[in-house]
């Protein structure tokens, strides 16, 4: 079909079912159909916070003339809508609205056609926010693709979107905003460090706290506030996406679905323990979620560090505890901060360039997004 004669809509409940249904067959993982059907629908509940109010959405490209009842829709994806923090550098004012962008899928019988790229590059239309400069963005090509897509309420106000490329680092850069190839969404550090869990590991659990589900929210909610400070405190243009109203904890939902579960009994973060002399505003901790290792030696994957470097040491040895209670074998950071890189080494860690879950961003501000850093680059806000 021509690509004008298409465009972008929100999916009907029906194509939602479809949509799960595809995607099966490439994010399956050991489940059964019925299996990851129903994780879905539990991961994706508006019931949860980092869902609720309209902030989880699945997409579908489809004929303009039968959008709402076509089950053959040519693909489809899903966005979840976040809060970030932008440096004053960057843009005007501290909070604003980025999106995850996950699940991008086309059936075998559609592929090769341009339907993926077309869908992608009208997300950007349906995700940059209206309040910017019309200039910030090209405008709509209307004489190439037709009338724009409609912008649902709750939608047109990003700054930025992020997704995790597992087909490489090209195809995304060429879904570009209006008719250019190359100003898509593009790679930002896809780096690993990761570990053997040590047959010795040598943790005094008296300098520890281990993060329960009543403390969790608590945690984030500090760490939240914590980046918000240091993200306006930049001298250079930079966001990062927080991690609270529950973002970062929707992994630790995941890895339960997993099958066999390797999660029952087990603990999901730790902190150093505060004593009465520490600073009021002092937090350190890692939380991390599994990857039981289906493509790969099965691994805890720590979400989300904030340390020091006299403090990596102790929360490193507690993700090994962790690690061989779910008789994992691996731990593995995103992007470890540059003053822990020399310890994490020393320690046994190897850092290396990621082939998938490539974090790709496209930047709306008005800002050059390739001069824009995203900071706090860790699997926390992966989706």
């Amino acid at each position: 079909m021509d690509l004008k004669q298409t465009s972008l809509f929100l999916a009907t409940p029906e194509q939602i079912k479809v949509h799960r249904k595809r995607t099966f067959v490439q994010w399956g993982r050991g489940l059964s159909p019925e299996e990851y059907a129903k994780r879905d629908e539990a991961l994706n509940s508006a019931a949860l916070a980092h869902c609720a109010d309209g902030k989880f959405a699945v997409w579908v490209l489809a004929p303009r003339e039968d959008s709402t009842s076509d089950l053959g829709f040519f693909c489809g994806c899903e966005t979840y809508r976040r809060e970030v923090t932008v440096s004053d550098k960057a843009a005007t004012d501290g909070l604003f609205i980025g999106y995850g962008i996950a699940s991008v899928f086309t059936p075998a019988e559609h592929r090769k056609k341009g339907y993926a790229k077309h869908m992608m590059r009208l997300l950007h239309y349906v995700l940059a926010g209206q309040r910017q400069n019309p200039t910030d963005i090209p405008p709509f090509p209307v004489e190439k693709w037709g009338p724009p897509p409609t912008i649902p309420p709750g939608y047109g106000t990003g700054i930025v979107s992020a997704l995790y490329s597992d087909v490489g680092p090209a195809f995304y850069r060429t879904c570009g905003i209006g008719l250019s190839e190359d100003n898509g969404w593009t790679v930002r550090s896809p780096l690993s460090t990761i570990w053997p869990v040590p047959a010795q590991i040598d943790l005094n659990e008296s300098k520890v706290e281990w993060i329960t589900d009543k403390t969790e929210k608590e945690i984030w909610e500090m760490d939240a506030d914590r980046i918000k400070d240091e993200i306006q405190a930049a001298t250079k243009p930079c966001f990062a996406f927080l991690p609270d109203q529950g973002v970062a904890e929707s992994l630790k939902g995941r890895s339960h679905f997993y099958a066999p579960n390797p999660s029952k009994d087990g603990v999901w973060g730790v902190r150093i323990s505060q004593s009465p002399e520490s600073a009021v505003d002092s937090l350190a901790f890692a939380k991390w979620c599994l990857d039981p290792g289906r493509e790969g030696p099965p691994t805890l994957i720590i979400t989300r560090l904030r340390c020091t470097p006299t403090q990596f040491p102790t929360l490193l040895a507690a993700a090994f505890q962790a690690a061989r209670n779910f008789k994992h074998e691996q731990v593995e950071i995103w992007n470890i901060d540059p003053t822990l890189q020399d310890i994490g080494t020393n320690l046994g860690g190897v850092t290396l360039e990621r082939d998938d879950h490539l974090p790709s961003m496209a930047w709306y501000g008005s800002t050059d997004g390739k001069t824009v850093e995203w900071k706090y680059n860790e699997k926390f806000c992966w989706c």
